[in-house]
């Protein structure tokens, strides 16, 4: 006796409705564009030195960036001393006030990298005085890219 299988389902016929398709693309694109991070760079304008040697810079939320004060002049002319400026969270800090706010941030399993983010013409020993107030996060200098041409 030979087994006869017979379909019941017949296959749609007809016009396909896009609009439930492109309605679940519009949700879908949503969702994956808020559930994305978004890495926020502070809009301090630096210009770091130049390196040969990249490494990439970590995505961190600590980041501080250290620039020099607009050149101003005496009377006769002669260029005045710059003294640096230091942004934390965007907002101007001191170095004491650097301290207090790495030190008010809550422990986590996972140490961030705190990036620093100086001027080419910001003096060594302030970058070392930031390095010695994180003391308890891991330090990167940010650079840029030679591309080719002597600074």
């Amino acid at each position: 006796m030979a087994l006869v299988l017979t379909r019941r389902l017949q296959p749609l016929r007809g016009v396909l409705d896009l609009a439930p398709v492109v309605t679940v693309v519009l949700l879908l694109l949503c969702f994956f564009l808020l559930s994305s991070s978004f890495v926020l760079q502070p809009g301090i304008k630096v210009e770091p030195p130049r390196s040969a040697v990249s490494v990439g810079t970590p995505s961190s939320r600590l980041m501080v960036a250290v620039t020099l004060e607009p050149q101003q002049f005496d009377t006769d002319g002669k260029p005045l001393k710059r003294n640096a400026v230091l942004y934390f969270n965007d907002q101007i800090v001191t170095l004491d006030g650097l301290r207090q706010a790495l030190d008010q941030l809550p422990p986590s399993r996972i140490t961030p990298s705190l990036v620093v983010k100086a001027d080419k013409d910001v003096p060594l020993d302030l970058i070392t005085s930031i390095i010695d107030v994180a003391h308890r996060f891991p330090v990167v200098i940010a650079t840029q890219p030679v591309n080719g041409k002597t600074p």
